[in-house]
């Protein structure tokens, strides 16, 4: 609780003086958009525009891993066909053998 509480007044700080030279620049006539208001804008902006890259990228890697487990399915499948193709002979002679008797 006491980290947030200096964190806090850190940041509030910090804004105060944002607003100081916002003001600053406003008495010697330069216009400005520096205000608390603008430069929190700006944050939330880049640390959407960052989720949002975090996001594309997370559906990228997921849409890759699907597409491994994919074509690790259909190279079982094909494995496992191969295998019950090439026992075959064996197995077939075997039941046969087992029907018999």
């Amino acid at each position: 609780m006491k980290i947030d509480k200096k964190l806090m007044s850190i940041a509030e700080q910090l804004l105060g003086q944002v607003d100081n030279l916002g003001y600053q620049l406003d008495a010697m006539g330069v216009e400005n958009q520096v205000n608390r208001h603008n430069l929190i804008a700006m944050m939330m902006f880049g640390q959407k525009r960052i989720e949002g890259e975090v996001d594309s990228l997370t559906a990228r890697v997921e849409s890759r891993i699907a597409q491994v487990e994919s074509v690790i399915g259909l190279f079982q499948k094909y494995v496992k066909s191969g295998v019950d193709l090439a026992a075959y002979p064996a197995t077939y002679a075997l039941e046969r053998l087992q029907g018999e008797a």
